[in-house]
């Protein structure tokens, strides 16, 4: 029954596709809504001992979930080694794989009723059929192995109330889903769901006895092990109640398991340790609350003998971490690598994604990926690099990056799917902001569009805000480009790749980005001459929704709009979002209690009586980044000023619905957007 109402909800959602521009002239297939369905996304690459492994994953559409399995790449093809359909990570121990995977139904059902549990496969040199290598009766995040027999692990962990065990607090919580109890804040987490009286506590195992090493209340992140396995560093929070915006930076001695803290700065943020040798490691430090004030974190290296910090990039310029946004890319982790001259990391430049390298004498920086590569993940490999790469409209591919900076593609992962679509590619627009300062977007043509001919265009904005636009695939872009739209993009002030002083947008919200947004879509306009200025679309999620629904308060030049995942009130979502109090502090620079006014001012509900443009609005129910009354409020308003409306919201999907949201939501999501287009424009 479930295949037959899969077979007709595609039916109905895919009809648009055939029905509109059909195929192009040279014989391409358009881009369709299920386009993203068929891509596979690459993450997790690894080298071991000259062999290349990565995670593919694909969205499964008849079983509305994705699967995601561990590939060698032998031969330019790649091999599946595992066929559990729901691997995340792995790691090495010499010749075996190790990997997180539950295939025992029985252990299933336990996992089901709320019991905590990992269980570790092996596979073995040949890499036949995975056996059971390890369980353990933790809900597992993170290991680090020192070798078979000793490792430290991460944890998830309940508070318990004195009169109750553990078992208890999880059965009470599996049997009185009726009801959610809150002691903490945050209490709840976007994709995770309720956090209050939760921790992620370091345990350490040797020979099947292990040791708790967290306090009650202390949750652990970011785990390193020096290369000699003799020193573990990591980063904690302690907190009862509320949790502090800093934490503090910890070394472990592994041998002793004796630990040190290392109070550095004042209201610090650390986060990515990297150990260079085996007694020093670089960290990214974000004094932002020390300064008050918005910026990248600075890149600092610390001694473990002598206990000298030593600042070696303020990050400025170059942040660490690819912010580029794509709706078919995987996610991955910022790493750091070391050369005997400098370290490397990805960064986000303008539109790009590069690696980049700096000095340790000079802090001199190089790029050393060529442009228009967007790298999403990678690893030192022979005298270059293994990268995970979106190359200009492509989906991603393994490449090796050479030490000239040149490229060569590895992997056809994705190659010919692409090479078969109608896959269009994006004008760059230069103008100029009210400051006077260049920027640059893109324009998506219509695809097949015939010259002399006007069409409706939509401007897209991003989240973040610190996000950023590049020249990437994305696909809904793409399928609105396949129907006929122009699609317009940019990245205004206070998006991310253009150092600290643009990202500050620190209490200019709906002024300056707002103003660059305008004038970007004035040049689109005047540059290029198959827009019709007269049938305008705008949408965006996020920071993307919050602009979309300022924008609406603040024009009429715009005939539809769909807000998606929005914020209406700073007011609301500052006391409901997860990171609700910390986000508008730092973005807004005050909280309720210290200038509601201010907040007020840079809400959108408060210009919602301004507004004429027929809006849709979508929402997901377990969104707690930008809550549903986000969107409800906003909706309501327009309702009650009678303003053409619709709201969508949609169960059991969180903030990412767009980019890992049930596949079938997501088609149901990108279609109602282009309805509403359709009807308006």
């Amino acid at each position: 029954m479930k295949r037959i109402y899969t077979i007709i909800l595609l039916t109905i959602f895919l009809f648009p596709i055939y029905t509109g521009y059909g195929y192009s002239a040279y014989g391409k297939e358009p881009v369709g809504i299920d386009f993203f369905t068929k891509v596979r996304s690459i993450s997790n690459l690894k080298e071991n001992k000259g062999d290349i492994f990565f995670i593919l994953r694909q969205p499964d559409l008849e079983g509305d979930t994705y699967r995601s399995d561990l590939y060698q790449l032998v031969d330019g093809r790649e091999l599946r080694l595992t066929s559990s359909e729901n691997v995340s990570d792995y790691f090495f121990l010499n010749d075996t794989i190790i990997f997180k995977s539950v295939r025992d139904e029985k252990d299933k059902e336990r996992l089901k009723k709320g019991e905590r549990l990992t269980i570790f496969q092996k596979l073995t040199k040949g890499y036949q059929e995975a056996t059971e290598w390890l369980r353990l009766p933790y809900a597992v995040k993170d290991i680090r192995l020192i070798d078979g027999n000793r490792f430290f692990f991460t944890a998830s962990y309940r508070l318990v109330p004195k009169e109750e065990s553990q078992t208890e607090v999880l059965k009470d919580i599996n049997e009185n889903g009726r009801y959610r109890i809150f002691d903490e804040l945050p209490f709840w987490s976007n994709g995770q769901g309720d956090i209050s009286g939760t921790r992620n506590h370091l345990y350490y195992y040797d020979k099947g006895k292990i040791t708790g090493l967290s306090d009650s209340l202390e949750t652990v992140s970011d785990i390193e092990l020096s290369p000699d396995k003799k020193h573990l560093a990591y980063i904690r929070k302690t907190y009862r109640r509320k949790a502090s915006q800093d934490n503090s930076l910890v070394s472990l001695n592994t041998g002793t398991l004796e630990k040190k803290e290392w109070n550095l700065f004042n209201k610090a943020v650390y986060s990515q340790i990297q150990f260079a040798d085996n007694n020093e490691f670089v960290v990214l430090v974000n004094r932002s609350l020390e300064r008050n004030k918005q910026e990248n974190p600075e890149f600092y290296r610390l001694n473990l003998s002598s206990g000298n910090i030593k600042g070696i990039y303020d990050g400025d310029l170059y942040a660490i971490g690819n912010s580029i946004g794509s709706d078919i890319k995987s996610g991955g982790r910022s790493k750091i690598t070391f050369d005997k001259d400098g370290f490397n990391f990805v960064s986000t430049v303008i539109d790009q994604a590069p690696l980049i390298h700096i000095n340790y004498k000079d802090t001199s920086i190089s790029v050393r990926s060529p442009e228009n590569v967007s790298i999403n993940d990678y690893v030192p490999y022979k005298d270059g690099f293994l990268i995970v790469a979106m190359a200009e409209q492509q989906g991603e591919e393994v490449y090796f990056l050479n030490s000239k900076g040149e490229i060569s593609l590895l992997s056809s992962i994705n190659t010919a799917l692409f090479e078969n679509h109608n896959v269009v590619k994006p004008i760059e627009i230069k103008f100029r902001n009210e400051d006077g300062r260049e920027l640059n977007g893109y324009i998506l043509p219509p695809a097949n569009y015939k010259k002399n001919e006007k069409y409706p265009a939509i401007l897209n904005i991003h989240g973040g805000p610190k996000a950023t636009y590049g020249t990437v695939f994305f696909h809904e872009m793409q399928y609105w480009a396949n129907q006929g739209y122009a699609v317009l993009y940019t990245n205004p002030t206070g998006s991310n790749g253009r150092g600290n002083a643009f990202t500050d947008l620190r209490g200019k919200f709906g002024s300056v980005d707002y103003n660059d947004l305008m004038a970007f879509v004035d040049a689109a306009i005047e540059e290029v001459p198959f827009i019709d200025r007269e049938r305008l679309g705008v949408t965006g999620g996020s920071y993307g929704g919050y602009m979309t629904n300022w924008i609406i308060g603040h024009t009429n030049r715009f005939k539809a709009a769909a807000s998606q995942r929005s914020i209406s009130s700073w007011i609301s979502f500052s006391n409901t979002s997860d990171i609700g109090h910390t986000f508008t502090e730092s973005y807004i620079g005050h909280n309720l209690w210290t200038n509601s006014e201010l907040l007020w001012d840079q809400s959108p509900l408060k210009y919602a009586n301004q507004v004429n443009t027929p809006t849709l609005f979508l929402h997901s129910d377990q969104d707690y980044r930008c809550w549903l009354v986000e969107g409800v409020q906003m909706y309501y308003a327009l309702q009650y000023f009678e303003v053409p409306t619709r709201l969508i919201i949609f169960n059991n999907e969180n903030h990412e619905l767009s980019r890992s949201g049930k596949p079938t939501n997501r088609i149901k999501r990108l279609d109602e957007i282009t309805r509403w287009f359709q009807k308006y424009l």
